[in-house]
């Protein structure tokens, strides 16, 4: 047992030296600096000097790295990730560890990534603006190929927070799908790995490498989601036309529409996109008059 013991040790140093002596390191992720984007099988190197791993990478915003390049089973063996999946901070040294989750920078912008010849951590140093905007969000799955569809973007409800999408095609159970952005960045948002029953309010979960949402049944309908940036999020899969979303939802139709009326003003009509329409028929309709906000069905 001790020679065992041994030997794993004697492994362990050996190849701590060799990744302190230059041992390929590989990165892939999305934007243009990565053509194609997340493909392992085509990652990019590090060039390794002077003790240090460094790699100029053009508009980006999320990444992961690895020891292996190849297929994902080997990249993710061998990839190595902040604890938590933090975002990195520019200009400031974060501590890797062993894991596969995704590194994610505080915006878009060209940078220079530097990993320590040890692999202890990594800096990522912006050469010139970063952009913060917050991106467009989209369902992105099977049924669209997980590319970026205008057809599958979500209605910003209430600025980055709130987002609502009537489906344009109904999504078959089992299918697997995220919300995200186009570049997998401030937005990442899946699920626990169970499948999720439609009309029943779910947390789901941003950031970090969440595992894909599937549903219980097809469903074809309106899908609210409660972005939390930072974490736990809500998701609502709505097939009753708006007869039992949860609070949130109408909060967010009437919280954000910045409506000034009067007791005895006229009605102002939402539908369930929190678009006022003129001539309310044929569905259910947010109604404010006044200081009081009720739901009918025309």
């Amino acid at each position: 047992m001790k020679k065992f013991y041994a030997f794993a040790a004697a492994a362990f140093m050996a190849a701590t030296a060799f990744a302190q002596n230059g041992a390929p390191l590989y990165a892939t992720g999305a934007g243009p600096a990565f053509d194609p984007a997340w493909a392992p099988e085509s990652a990019v190197e590090f060039v390794y000097a002077d003790g240090v791993y460094t790699l100029e990478l053009e508009g980006l915003t999320q990444f992961k790295i690895s020891t292996a390049n190849g297929d994902w089973d080997a990249f993710n063996a061998g990839a190595l990730c902040v604890e938590g999946g933090a975002a990195l901070e520019d200009g400031v040294a974060a501590t890797l560890v062993a894991g596969d989750a995704n590194l994610v920078t505080a915006g878009s912008a060209d940078y220079t990534v530097t990993v320590a010849g040890d692999l202890s951590t990594i800096t990522v140093k912006a050469k010139g603006e970063v952009d913060t905007s917050f991106p467009a969000v989209y369902v992105r799955g099977d049924m669209n190929g997980w590319g970026v569809d205008e057809a599958w973007q979500m209605t910003e409800v209430v600025p980055e927070t709130v987002f609502s999408l009537t489906v344009p095609a109904p999504i078959a159970a089992g299918e697997a799908f995220k919300f995200a952005d186009d570049a997998w960045n401030k937005v990442n948002c899946g699920g626990d790995g169970e499948a999720i029953m439609a009309d029943t309010e779910t947390e789901v979960f941003n950031g970090g490498n969440p595992a894909n949402i599937t549903l219980e049944e097809e469903f074809d309908g309106t899908i609210w989601l409660n972005l939390d940036l930072d974490g736990v999020a809500y998701v609502y899969f709505d097939t009753t036309n708006g007869e039992n979303v949860p609070e949130w939802v109408t909060a967010a139709l009437t919280g954000v529409k910045g409506v000034e009326v009067e007791e005895n003003a006229a009605p102002v009509y939402y539908n369930l996109q929190g678009i006022r329409v003129a001539n309310p028929e044929n569905g259910v309709f947010i109604v404010v008059k006044g200081n009081k906000v009720s739901k009918v069905v025309r």
